[in-house]
């Protein structure tokens, strides 16, 4: 614990989630007399399991006075509806487009979890109440209020927020809180999810100096992922087997943000680089619900993303993108001749529509599967990553014939490269620093990095740590 310095406003951290670990992000802020809690995600935890750290909070969600989000993925908004449920009535500050996001993904949420304990009643005879529910989300929604990036906003008396753009999603930001001890301005920044640099559809991260305290993510702290063009090189070598064989590509994906940037780059190989067209099909209703949302923000892209994608009609779509809105629709394509591609999720294989595709397709030596997201111990998506030939799909056993391509770069995520380029932009003379969302042997990786531009020892904090800076 680190004190707080003599007559000095108190801050206090206290780590609720992302803690050695890349799910739950949640860090409770007590500055002076206002508690605010940054993101409310939800851990990797069965959500019916009574015991679940998604269920209940160790502080009480009544006394919090706001919530900032950074942005929209599940592990950083997936307990707000908790949060509500249990009697957090006060304002949820979000960009504009996090704040569209959220609705959206919450409601699939609360379809999902309803899905889920209704299953656990009749197999296991729950008698845990669900997670959330609808209505909960609706109040969510309702407390949302929505903030420009780089307007500084008064939240609460003598506390102001900024958002920078993070690069990392639509609508992610690194939140920037200002704030008096006595005479002293003070300026505490949190990450959320960086983005990589130099991808194409996104501006690189916000530059950001002067700060007394920051908390960082560190998901890739350890590695260094590939760079766009050997991605894009990589997925054109991939599309020109798939014309020699006339096969199938099955790309698994998240609904949020990497569906998206995955229609960009392939239009990107069509267009800017005349890689030979084919059929493009996004196999997933969120996804498409999304993708909606994606094409209310056009000011949110690069310069050069914005002229390659106002070629057609409307951002994301093309006469290559087809839309697959019905389950009829996306068994049609176990029919469809040629060579094709299939963007379904969900991202880890484990569930979705995506399953019905590889079923069909593994079994076939022209297809070829492309993994574009992190893949969890145990999912279906590791097996194949892991070059596992004998598995089973929807409680089937198949065998895999065709081949696996892994192509990580396409992470959202700051790889250590990233990570490091942006610490140095910071200009040093931050006073404490603490690393979340990452696997212990990332943070430790990246440490030494961040160390140079910090005062004090870079701090690992634990789950439910408490720290005075």
């Amino acid at each position: 614990m680190i004190a707080a310095k003599k007559g000095c406003v108190r801050v206090r951290i206290t780590f609720h989630g992302a803690t050695r670990q890349v799910t739950g992000s949640a860090h409770l802020l007590e500055i002076g007399k206002h508690r605010v809690l940054l993101d409310c995600g939800l851990h990797d935890h069965d959500r019916v399991d009574p015991n679940s750290l998604n269920r209940e909070f160790l502080f009480d969600p009544r006394t919090l006075d706001a919530v900032i989000l950074s942005h929209a993925h599940n592990d950083h908004i997936g307990r707000l509806p908790r949060l509500v449920r249990q009697g957090f009535k006060g304002n949820i500050y979000a960009t504009h487009a996090t704040g569209d996001i959220t609705g959206v993904m919450l409601r699939d949420s609360a379809r999902i979890q309803k899905n889920e304990w209704a299953y656990a009643q009749a197999t296991q005879h729950c008698l845990t109440d669900p997670l959330f529910e609808l209505i909960d989300v609706e109040h969510v929604v309702d407390q949302i209020r929505r903030i420009d990036y780089k307007v500084p906003t008064e939240i609460l008396p003598g506390l102001s927020m900024t958002y920078h753009d993070a690069g990392h999603i639509l609508g992610s930001a690194m939140v920037e809180l200002k704030f008096k001890e006595g005479e002293r301005d003070r300026k505490f920044v949190f990450t959320g999810d960086l983005g990589r640099r130099n991808m194409g559809l996104l501006p690189d991260p916000t530059i950001l100096t002067g700060m007394d305290v920051l908390i960082s993510e560190s998901t890739y702290g350890g590695k260094v992922l590939e760079p766009y063009d050997v991605l894009l090189k990589r997925l054109h070598a991939i599309l020109a087997r798939a014309h020699r064989k006339r096969g199938r590509v099955i790309i698994p994906a998240f609904s949020l943000g990497r569906t998206q940037r995955l229609i960009y780059c392939l239009q990107e190989l069509f267009y800017r680089f005349r890689v030979k067209p084919m059929p493009i099909f996004v196999d997933s209703p969120l996804s498409t619900r999304l993708t909606d949302i994606h094409r209310d923000f056009p000011d949110a892209y690069t310069p050069e993303a914005r002229r390659l994608m106002d070629r057609d009609e409307e951002y994301f779509g093309s006469r290559y993108v087809e839309v697959c809105q019905t389950p009829e629709d996306s068994r049609r394509l176990n029919y469809h001749s040629g060579p094709m591609i299939v963007i379904a999720s969900s991202g880890m294989c484990d569930a979705g529509r995506v399953r019905h595709h590889l079923l069909h397709a593994v079994k076939e030596e022209e297809n070829a599967v492309v993994i574009v997201s992190y893949q969890a111990e145990g999912t279906l998506g590791r097996k194949l990553v892991d070059g596992q030939r004998d598995i089973k799909i929807l409680d089937r056993d198949v065998q895999v014939r065709c081949p696996v391509y892994v192509l990580d770069g396409f992470s959202g995520h700051a790889d250590a490269e990233d990570l490091a380029w942006w610490y140095e932009q910071t200009g040093g003379g931050i006073e404490t620093a603490f690393l979340v969302h990452g696997e212990p042997e990332s943070m430790e990786a990246i440490a030494p990095t961040l160390q140079k531009f910090v005062k004090n020892p870079v701090i690992m904090p634990e789950y439910g740590s408490i720290h005075e800076v």
